[in-house]
This record gives C-alpha cells, structure tokens and sequence, in this order.
C-alpha cells in the first residue's frame, strides 16, 4: 500500500521567531524530543497552508511589505493533536492578522496562533506535567522572518515532520 494515498502536498507559511525567543524555544525542543523520544524541528508560527506551488508561494512572499511583529504569550496549552502535543498560545493582534491577509491566507477556519514545543502524542496527565514544568523566559516574543515549508497533510508522525522542506524565505525588514 502506498503510504502516501490520502495525504495532501502543501506549503505551509510560517513565521520565526526572532533570535533570542528562538534560542529558547529550540533549547526547549530539543531537551523535550529527547526526554520524549520526539522530533526536532524548528520553531515556528504556521500562519496557515497554501497548494504545493512554489511560484506562488515566491509571489506572495515578494509582495509582504510587514515589518517584525511582537505577539504576547498566552502561556502553555496541550491538545491530543500530534501537532499541539505542547504549545505555547500567542494572542493574535492587527499586524499578524494583516500579514496573513497580505499572504492571502485569511479565512479558511479558526486561526490559533501558537508555537509548538512537542509533537508526541502521549496521555494527557503526562502533557500537563511538562507543561507544568515549562517555564516561558519572556511576555512577548519579536518574530522577524517567513518561510514556506512543503510538508504533507496530515502531520502525524516523526517521519513527516523529518520530511519537511524550507523552499523559500523571507526577512521582515523594521
């Protein structure tokens, strides 16, 4: 059977965080996937997908004209999705809702912006535990670049998120 039949190819838009908030939040990462036996991967805000085409997604990169945007953390949360294992909740404000209008990716369903600290799924009493013991450094967090990552959907293994691929990025000039 093909491992591949049912799954959606496409670009997924994310936002980085600056340096000092990404520091942490890959220290962080990387102490939880190996306390967990999890995925690395590098911190980012999706701020939604795309189709898996490459010309477009440079096209709307080139026509962002927004500058760093600061979100304030609204603290550690958990879900059942691989995905959301462990998280840290930012509230959205005018500048980051105008950047995803900007990328043409407003609408479309609910947006949580977050930025994920573990993908594993696990019993919910051992995500409250780490959760617990996650302690954010900051109030807010400066994010300071764009890139557009070509995954498939769903996300729900450690050999999808190893199969991802940056394609195109972008800084966010002050």
């Amino acid at each position: 059977m093909n491992a591949s039949v049912g799954r959606e190819g496409v670009l997924a838009y994310w936002l980085l965080p600056a340096a000092a908030a990404r520091e942490f939040f890959q220290t962080t990462i990387g102490r939880l996937a190996a306390g967990c036996d999890a995925p690395v991967f590098e911190p980012h805000l999706t701020l939604g997908i795309g189709p898996d085409l490459l010309d477009d997604a440079q096209r709307r990169l080139r026509g962002v004209a927004a500058g760093p945007i600061e979100l304030r953390a609204g603290g550690i949360d958990f879900t059942a999705k691989f995905t959301q294992t462990l998280f840290v909740r930012f509230d959205s404000n005018p500048s980051l809702e105008n950047l995803r209008d900007s990328l043409g990716l407003a609408g479309g369903g609910a947006f949580d912006p977050h930025v994920s600290l573990l993908y594993k799924k696990m019993p919910a009493d051992k995500q409250a535990q780490l959760a617990a013991v996650v302690r954010l450094p900051f109030q807010t967090v400066w994010f300071d670049a764009l890139q557009v990552v070509r995954c498939r959907l769903p996300v729900a293994t450690p050999a999808d998120v190893a199969s991802w691929e940056v394609v195109v990025s972008h800084r966010l000039k002050a």
